[in-house]
């Protein structure tokens, strides 16, 4: 493939990069061929050695949302990152796929368990309130106040879990770009 080609497939995969990191990443391979014919080199020899140009902008455009989201905690940085991770190949898309669900299922249970637990004063106010004060039984009283404290803890984990959910997903994210990088060298 010659140069322009090249370049021109280069900078189609290089979709969440700000226009300046592009110029300058299109800048450096076009550097790259430059050196490359003045070693002597054709314009297919060097192409080659640069390696698949897909497979790059892709990379980079994983990296790049990574970079983001390390500065920004934004929603849209985030949602960003992993689709660029995902789109590295459709194995990958799977894995994270996969890993993603999962943790947002234990997270959504977790969170859903202490939202129930901490609600359950209101709940036994409102059959004080439908039955009357009567109908409420000490022994339903004690567990409220059981769920409620079990609630609180779990309040504490909830939020931990969620923190390092988030920091643990982002290294998992990274991690995966590196493995992908290293196996397009391979």
């Amino acid at each position: 493939m010659n140069k322009q080609e090249y370049l021109r497939l280069l900078d189609r995969y290089l979709t969440r990069v700000t226009p300046e990191e592009r110029r300058d990443i299109l800048d450096e391979y076009e550097t790259h061929f430059i050196s490359g014919k003045e070693a002597g080199k054709t314009e297919e020899e060097i192409s080659k050695e640069l390696g698949n140009p897909k497979s790059i902008g892709r990379e980079m455009s994983a990296t790049s949302a990574m970079d983001k989201v390390e500065d920004s905690k934004n929603p849209n940085n985030v949602t960003n990152a992993i689709l660029a991770v995902m789109g590295l190949s459709i194995l990958n898309f799977f894995v994270v796929f996969g890993v993603l669900t999962t943790l947002i299922g234990l997270l959504f249970g977790l969170i859903t368990t202490t939202v129930t637990l901490l609600v359950s004063p209101v709940l036994l106010l409102v059959k004080g309130i439908i039955d009357g004060a009567s109908a409420i039984m000490p022994v339903e009283t004690y567990s409220v106040f059981a769920m409620f404290g079990v609630g609180l803890i779990l309040l504490v984990v909830t939020y931990l879990a969620c923190k390092w959910s988030f920091v643990l997903f982002m290294k998992y994210l990274r991690w995966n770009i590196n493995v992908v990088k290293g196996s397009a060298r391979s």
